[in-house]
């Protein structure tokens, strides 16, 4: 699952998912030697190497301005936008040889833009906001203060259908001296929680179980910790954003995930960020 060789995340913003699907796959087959991408699920935790917006949707152009940042994260307008924006515009019907030589273009000044900020000292980009910023916000500070995740250093479980993934994230944290611990089952997973202090909790949805099911146990199990439950996902699997709110998910990572995602996914849901 993990690898140090890996495709640039995109997001795709403002698109019907029958065309959001049509450009997915024209990203998943870029011609090499050139970089290779894959687009994020809608709830994925993981932050964009780049955007990919609708010219024709007026919401996603104007979230385009909170979700970018500059060269270290650029944007590609597809269509013809209503507004005169500072961002890379290719007009429909789309060349595919376009698209790709575009997109290569903003990822040679990413990889500039993130070498002039290593060499710098500078901290890396800080996150999107999961909610929308208020103008008037007129919520209560006890409401925001429930919401802030205390710190909870308990160990880390994977359930997968074997323990080479877990393994390797054991390597991974344990000069955080953070444990992680596998389970093979629903069953060994739900009395892991039940017994020991469980801080995350991540499922690989190509497990033949109900994820959400599993999820939903998993908090309710009565342990030491309720965990955060993270899904780990890819194709052919979908993410079903109502089950998994229901079942108290905090989102899920594509894979394959890279070392320093899941390391500060975890850092973050521990409160360790």
């Amino acid at each position: 699952m993990a690898t140090e060789h890996f495709p640039f995340a995109v997001r795709l913003l403002g698109f019907a998912p029958d065309e959001a699907q049509i450009l997915a796959a024209q990203l998943a087959c870029a011609p090499g030697p050139g970089p290779a991408y894959f687009c994020l699920s809608e709830h994925s935790l993981q932050e964009p190497d780049l955007l990919i917006a609708n010219g024709d949707d007026l919401k996603a152009l104007a979230a385009l301005s909170a979700l970018t940042a500059g060269a270290l994260r650029p944007a590609l307008i597809l269509g013809r936008p209503a507004l005169a924006l500072p961002y890379l515009n290719l007009e429909r019907p789309l060349d595919w040889d376009a698209v790709y030589a575009e997109l290569a273009q903003l990822v040679a000044r990413r990889a500039d833009a993130m070498a002039k900020l290593t060499a710098a000292g500078m901290p890396p980009l800080p996150e999107r906001r999961r909610r929308e910023r208020l103008d008037l916000d007129l919520t209560d500070p006890a409401d925001y203060a429930a919401m802030r995740r205390r710190p909870a250093r308990g160990t880390v479980l994977v359930v997968d259908h074997n323990a080479t993934f877990a393994t390797h994230l054991g390597k991974l944290l344990q000069p955080l001296g953070i444990p992680v611990e596998w389970a093979g089952s629903e069953k060994e997973a739900v009395l892991t929680c039940g017994a020991r202090a469980v801080s995350v909790a991540l499922i690989h949805t190509a497990m033949h179980l109900d994820p959400y099911l599993l999820c939903a146990e998993l908090r309710a199990s009565g342990g030491p910790l309720q965990p955060a439950v993270v899904l780990l996902v890819a194709p052919p699997f979908v993410y079903d954003a109502r089950k998994g709110s229901d079942a108290g998910a905090e989102g899920l990572l594509d894979l394959p995930v890279t070392d320093p995602l899941l390391r500060a996914t975890i850092k973050k849901l521990m409160g360790m960020a």
